[in-house]
Order: C-alpha cells, then structure tokens, then sequence
C-alpha cells in the first residue's frame, strides 16, 4: 500500500493523493421549520467507548441536517496538518471515518463546497446550506468511499477519542499529546495502522462502489443506444 505524499506541515489527505488507499465529519420553535423538522436531541455525556454502539447520529448547528452512522467508524484519528488547522480553525480537525454504505444522510440535503489543496486533487466539504456547519469531508469525489465525518457534529462526539494523531510535526507547541495514543509526524501505514477488520470493511465498500459505478456506465451506454 502506497503511503500519502505530503507538503512539510501540510496533509495530502485533502488531495487527490488519497486514490492510493480512499479513492482518494438556541430552540427553533417558531423559526418557520416545517413539521417535519426535527431538532437533534440535547448531547450526552460522554461515556466509554468500549460501550459504544451503533448507530451514532449527528446533525448540523441549526439541525437542518441529520445524519447517521450505521455502524462504528473503520477508525478516528486526529490531523494537526495547518491545512486542517486552516479548515476548521482549531488545533486539529477530528475526523471519523466511515464507509458510505454505512452513512446516510437522515434530514434536509448538505451542500459540498470545494476547498483548496496543496496536491491540486478535490476535496470536498459538506455543509449545512442554512448554518453553513462543515459535517464531513470527501476526497476525489462527492461520491468517495470514505466520508471523513467531523466527530464534533456528532450528538455525542465523547464517545470516539482518536486512535491516532498525524501531521504532528506542525502541532500548535503549547499542545500536549497524550502518551497512550500513537502520534506520526506525517501519515501513518493504513495497512498496519488500521484493525483488520477496518480494513476488510474498507475492501468490501471499494468493490461495492466499483460495482455502482460499472452498472451506471452500462446504464448510461444503453439509454444512449
């Protein structure tokens, strides 16, 4: 498996480098919300995540958009790159990253924003068209294997601590790592980094995509015919 090529301080994860392995997160009562609107529940305390269970939902400040995971992520991380920190306008951005066949989208329709990169690739943003709350990110495609969603926007985002921390050769310096979690300059080998069973869901989601896109070109070739 081929490692990300980065940019000193900067993560390829936001470019088109990612192909290799991804194909490469106040009450309005009375606001005019139609009746189907459903506001996202009050958050949790944060609870263990040996307790974890699925499926785990998040939503957008104003709770336009709703979204679920159907299953828990193939695996969270925490990337200091500047580019993130540039993103999200924190220290690091905390992703989760899921499947697509195991995310679905619950309330109301994201709309992606295409952000910069440092490769040239795309990267892509989904956001609230209401609020504007960045939800997860895409790379490569609005139709990627993996959605990098944003653990904050989860109800309960206590629940999924990172299992590693990257790019930390551009950490803020007043940030202190804890010692029990792997820390990498740069990017980490997905192939010894991630639980097999992470990467055995990663490999059956690629072929599932693979398949959606091979029936959408026979498709397109038989309304052409």
């Amino acid at each position: 498996m081929k490692s990300h090529r980065h940019r000193a301080g900067f993560c390829s994860a936001h470019g088109s480098s990612l192909s290799a392995w991804f194909d490469i997160p106040t009450s309005h009562l009375g606001s005019g919300m139609p009746p189907s609107f459903v506001m996202p529940p009050k958050r949790m305390p944060s609870k263990s995540s040996s307790k974890v269970e699925p499926p785990l939902d998040g939503g957008c400040a104003c709770g336009a958009v709703r979204y679920r995971l159907h299953d828990l992520p193939m695996f969270v991380h925490c990337c200091h790159c500047t580019r993130c920190q540039r993103e999200t306008g924190g220290p690091f951005a905390h992703h989760a990253m899921i499947e697509f066949s195991k995310f679905s989208v619950l309330q109301g329709e994201p709309e992606f924003v295409l952000v910069p990169t440092d490769s040239g690739g795309k990267h892509w943003v989904a956001r609230c068209p209401t609020c504007q709350s960045a939800m997860w990110n895409e790379h490569g495609t609005k139709a990627a294997i993996t959605r990098y969603v944003r653990v904050g926007t989860l109800d309960t985002p206590g629940v999924l601590p990172p299992q590693a921390h990257i790019f930390t050769r551009s950490k803020q310096p007043w940030l202190v790592l804890p010692d029990d979690i792997p820390s990498y300059r740069a990017y980490y080998d997905t192939s010894k980094t991630w639980p097999a069973e992470s990467l055995d869901r990663y490999k059956v989601a690629k072929s599932a995509r693979a398949a959606q896109a091979q029936a959408s070109r026979a498709g397109t070739k038989t309304r052409a015919s």
